[in-house]
């Protein structure tokens, strides 16, 4: 029967990476259960896209399917390296969160940027913002799986942890920073149309749409403050499920972005493009 084994998504402590919550009998139970209910998010989400999307096309349907189901494999990995299920000696588990985490970070980048179309209509400005996300993808994904797969062959090298221990904290923030750059742009575009639209039935709508992008910052923030904590299990155990639930808050910028559409199309006019 697979054994839980406390900590063996560290293959060596001296990164830095690698704190307990305290009893191994707890983190057996809390980590699984941040899985799953990751999972049953994702699920959800994958049907949502279907059924809410009328046309299976364009960069916003895609980067969000993409993003829901890549939460799948990534809490995959983790949990069969976690209960050590197969004997690959942890280079198919990594491979596999690998392929997850690609998809789900970088997917989240380009679901930011493709709603910000909605709000931003300056093209030099959107190709610089894409151009940077499939950038840093490129540079930062294979930079870390490289050295997790490293890290994993050459478990007492220092110095393959201390530069893996680097890579994974320059990940984590720099990914955090590049959506908040996003988030903040889209936030800055949707204040400047309240003020376009002051009194207007649309204002309150965009003004719930401020409220969701907070709480998406606050989440990528989440992040960050557990990883730096220490607590390297529990920061990409909890990060597949809050990148599931910023998934989930797209459906609502989603449809209040169509709320906003139709109540432009009843008054003047449209300045607000969906």
């Amino acid at each position: 029967m697979p054994q839980f084994i406390p900590g063996n998504t560290s293959n060596n402590n001296t990164t830095g990476l690698e704190r307990h919550l305290g009893d191994p009998n707890v983190e057996e139970y809390v980590f699984p259960i941040l899985i799953a209910l990751a999972w049953c998010n994702a699920i959800e989400l994958i049907v949502l896209c279907f059924n809410t999307f009328k046309r299976y096309a364009g960069s916003y349907f895609w980067s969000l399917l993409i993003a829901s189901i890549s939460v799948i494999p990534f809490g995959l990995g983790y949990l069969l390296k976690m209960f050590d299920i197969t004997s690959t000696h942890f280079y198919l588990e990594i491979a596999i969160s690998e392929v997850g985490w690609t998809g789900m970070v970088t997917g989240q980048s380009l679901v930011l940027w493709s709603r910000l179309h909605l709000v931003l209509h300056n093209q030099r400005i959107l190709r610089a913002l894409l151009g940077l996300i499939l950038v840093d993808g490129f540079l930062l994904h294979s930079a870390g799986t490289a050295l997790e797969f490293a890290t994993n062959a050459r478990p007492h090298s220092h110095t393959v942890a201390l530069a893996f221990s680097v890579i994974e904290r320059i990940q984590v923030v720099w990914f955090c920073v590049q959506e908040l750059l996003l988030s903040g742009i889209y936030i800055f575009e949707t204040v400047r149309l309240l003020r376009l639209d002051a009194g207007s039935p649309s204002r309150a709508v965009l003004t719930q749409l401020l409220l969701v992008n907070v709480v998406i910052i606050f989440l990528d923030l989440s992040v960050v403050a557990i990883q730096y904590s220490g607590f390297f299990t529990l920061q990409v155990t909890f990060k597949a499920l809050a990148y599931s639930i910023k998934l989930k808050l797209e459906y609502i910028i989603l449809s209040r972005l169509v709320d906003v559409a139709h109540i432009r199309t009843q008054g003047s006019g449209p300045r607000f493009r969906i």
